[in-house]
């Protein structure tokens, strides 16, 4: 008799930043009984593939499947995702997720073991891989930064009205977002800027219907910081262009997370919470208090 111990598998995500794309897998305990036929002739792995897996389980467009082995009744698999290994285990028309014992032994702690050379080749691969892509959206918001004009919904200028700003891509239900534009705040009155907000809903159906409230009832910026999650709301043609004229753009540059900021022209770009970089674009001295993200004291450790 097997039992499956299972846990929630942590997909590995850069701090700062909040993804729409989270690969959501099955929980629960299985328990196999001797009543299975061992002498079945076909390997249990045979019908496992990235296909397979994609057919039972949300799973990243980019997500590999780097080993499989047979374990009793079940096929053990490995995932590689976003540079981080996730084992699966398979069985004829289902999957778990978690951690296989037997005998009081920890079967996952021992393929996983046995595949440090992988795991390390593949978190340099996905390393690459993100450099790659951060290279390609400077490049993309060089040529396009300009047409994120079209999609500002907010503005924030302490100074009154400013030629000088900077973008800032944002989920209203984005916790990140929200803590970097404290310190933007201060950025602004620093630098005598404006920051313009494109409100971009990466996270889901909830964040659609804040934008749209935002867009359809014009609000101002200091409802926007402060607004909470909402029911379906009414939405407006207004909204529904907006929304999709800023997928249309961002998605073809990759981007599926916030929070971002752009120089007006394009020509840096910030991606996730990091303030001290965006001081640093600006040529400012870092900051020191709370909203200033310690920079200071970062540069000084």
């Amino acid at each position: 008799m097997l039992t499956i111990l299972l846990t929630l598998m942590k997909k590995i995500i850069t701090p700062g930043m909040c993804f729409r794309r989270l690969a959501v897998f099955m929980l629960g305990f299985f328990i196999f009984s001797a009543g299975v036929s061992s002498g079945h002739a076909e390997s249990v792995c045979e019908h496992v593939t990235l296909a397979w897996l994609q057919t039972q389980v949300s799973i990243p467009k980019d997500a590999e499947l780097v080993f499989k082995k047979e374990q009793g009744v079940l096929c053990e698999a490995v995932l590689s995702i976003n540079g981080g290994l996730a084992p699966v285990y398979a069985g004829k028309d289902f999957i778990v997720a978690g951690q296989m014992y037997k005998n009081g032994v920890s079967i996952t702690r021992m393929t996983m073991s046995s595949l440090s050379e992988v795991a390390d080749a593949e978190r340099k691969k996905a390393k690459e891989k993100e450099a790659k892509d951060v290279e390609m959206r400077k490049s993309f918001f060089k040529l396009h930064g300009p047409e994120l004009a079209d999609l500002v919904s907010l503005s924030f200028a302490p100074g009154g009205v400013s030629d000088k700003f900077i973008y800032v891509i944002s989920d209203p239900a984005c916790s990140h977002c929200k803590a970097l534009l404290d310190g933007l705040e201060e950025v602004a009155a620093e630098a005598d800027l404006a920051l313009k907000l494109v409100i971009y809903p990466v996270l889901g159906e909830n964040s659609k219907a804040m934008t749209a409230h935002v867009i359809c009832e014009h609000l101002g910026y200091g409802a926007y910081k402060t607004m909470k999650k909402i029911g379906p709301a009414k939405g407006c043609e207004k909204a529904n262009q907006r929304i999709n004229k800023t997928f249309d753009l961002l998605n073809k540059a990759d981007v599926s997370f916030v929070p971002l900021v752009v120089a007006h022209d394009g020509s840096w770009v910030v991606e996730g919470n990091d303030i001290c970089s965006v001081r640093e674009h600006l040529g400012l001295d870092p900051g020191t208090g709370e909203k200033g993200g310690g920079c200071k004291k970062d540069q000084e450790d």
